[in-house]
C-alpha cells in the first residue's frame, strides 16, 4: 500500500474521492418542512427523572457502583462514620475568628448578630471535636500504611455481606447432571468466584465522602499514599465530596438505601466517631443487621470517644432490662414447678340455673 500510494495517479484519485452519500428511503431535502426531532428513550432525562423510571435510577446506582468498585479492585473496607461538623485545630481556629469578626461587624442588637452569636456559640461547643479529628486522620492514615505493607489477603476477609450462599448455587449447578433441575447462573462480578488480581492492594478506607471525621479519614489514607472511597449523598446542604476522596472512587447517590447497601458490601470493619442523627442511623442499622444475621456477627465495631457514647447512650439499660426479663422468667418457672403442689381450691357458691326453685347450690 505504501508503495501504490506513491503513485500519482493513485494520490490524486484518492484525493478526488468524494464519500459516498447516506441511503435514504427518501432524502430529507424533498421534505417540504423540518424532520421532527426524537429522542431515545434511554436518552430521555424527562422520563428517566419520573417516578416510571425510578427502578431503572436504582438499578443504576446498584450496578454501576459495583462494577467500578470492582474494576478498581476493591473487595474489602474499613468504613468511617462520623459527624460532618467537626474540624480540626486549623479549620476551627479559622472559622472561630470568621465567627468573632461576624458579630463585632453585625449592628448592636439587630437580628444578624443574634445569628452570628448563635453560629458562635455552636462552634465553640464543637471545639471538643479537633482532638478526635486528628486521631481519626492517624487511624486512617496507619490502617491504610498496614494494608500496602501487608496486602491484606481475602482469606482473612470477614465479608460484610455473606456471599456463601451464591458461591453454594454456582457450585451445585456445575455439579448438577445434564438436563437436571438446578441452574447454573454465572457469578456476578461482585461475586469471590472471580480471582484477584495478586498485586491488587488490599484493604481501602470508605468514608461517607462529606467534611468532618470523613474528610479526616479520606485525608489519613491519602497521606499514607493509598486510595479511599467517598459514597456522598446529594443534600440541600452538602456541596460535593471532601478533595481528598480518590477520584475514581467518588461516588454520588441519590438513595440512601442504596448508599447503606454499597457500603456495607464489602465492610471489613466499622469505625464510628461522635456525631448526630446520620452517625447514629447507621450505626443502629448496621448493628441491626449483624443482630439479625444479615451481616456477619464478627464484624468488629468501633465508638471512638467513649466519653461521647457513654453520655448519649444508655448501654446499661438494655442490660438491665435482659437481667430484668430473666428474673422474670425464673419467676415464671417457679411458679410453674410449684403449681401441682398447691391443694387445689373448692369452687365459690353459685346460683342454681333451675328457674323454678332458684336455690342457692351449696357444696356439699
Amino acid at each position: 500500500m505504501s508503495d501504490l500510494g506513491k503513485l500519482p495517479g493513485v494520490a490524486e484519485a484518492t484525493s478526488t474521492t468524494e464519500e459516498p452519500k447516506p441511503m435514504y428511503h427518501r432524502d430529507p431535502s424533498d421534505w417540504d418542512r423540518p424532520a421532527v426531532p426524537v429522542t431515545k428513550a434511554y436518552k430521555n432525562e424527562a422520563f428517566l427523572s419520573s417516578s416510571h423510571a425510578r427502578h431503572l435510577r436504582i438499578l443504576c446506582e446498584y450496578e454501576e457502583t459495583m462494577q467500578r468498585l470492582r474494576a478498581n479492585g476493591i473487595r474489602a473496607t474499613i468504613m468511617f462514620f462520623g459527624s460532618a461538623r467537626s474540624k480540626d485545630r486549623a479549620q476551627y481556629d479559622d472559622a472561630l475568628a470568621k465567627s468573632r469578626k461576624a458579630v463585632a461587624e453585625a449592628p448592636d442588637g439587630s437580628s444578624e448578630q443574634a445569628l452570628a452569636r448563635g453560629a458562635l456559640e455552636r462552634l465553640q461547643k464543637s471545639e471538643w471535636m479537633c482532638e478526635y479529628m486528628e486521631k481519626i486522620r492517624q487511624l486512617a492514615q496507619r490502617v491504610t500504611e498496614w494494608s500496602i505493607k501487608t496486602k491484606y489477603s481475602l482469606a482473612n476477609q470477614v465479608s460484610g455481606v455473606s456471599r456463601a450462599t451464591t458461591a453454594r448455587l454456582i457450585e451445585e449447578g456445575r455439579k448438577s447432571p445434564a438436563g437436571g433441575r438446578k441452574s447454573a447462573y454465572l457469578p456476578h462480578s461482585t461475586d469471590d468466584a472471580y480471582p484477584r488480581p495478586a498485586d491488587a492492594p488490599g484493604i481501602y478506607v470508605c468514608t461517607g465522602g462529606g467534611p468532618g471525621f470523613m474528610e479526616a479519614a479520606n485525608r489519613g489514607a491519602h497521606d499514607a499514599g493509598g486510595k479511599s472511597v467517598g459514597m456522598g449523598i446529594t443534600l440541600p446542604f452538602e456541596t460535593g465530596l471532601n478533595p481528598y476522596v480518590t477520584p475514581e472512587l467518588a461516588f454520588e447517590f441519590h438513595y440512601f438505601f442504596t448508599r447503606k447497601f454499597s457500603m456495607a458490601y464489602h465492610m471489613q470493619a466499622l469505625v464510628v466517631a461522635p456525631g448526630g442523627f446520620g452517625t447514629f442511623d447507621e450505626l443502629f442499622e448496621l448493628m441491626t443487621l449483624k443482630q439479625t444475621g444479615k451481616m456477619q456477627s464478627g464484624l468488629p465495631v468501633v465508638l471512638f470517644g467513649k466519653q461521647f457514647w457513654q453520655e448519649v447512650v444508655n448501654w446499661q439499660a438494655p442490660r438491665r432490662d435482659a437481667q430484668r426479663c430473666a428474673e422474670m422468667r425464673r419467676d415464671a418457672q417457679r411458679c410453674a414447678e410449684m403449681r401441682p403442689l398447691l391443694p387445689c381450691r373448692k369452687p365459690s357458691p353459685r346460683l342454681s340455673t333451675d328457674a323454678s326453685t332458684q336455690k342457692e347450690e351449696v357444696p356439699s
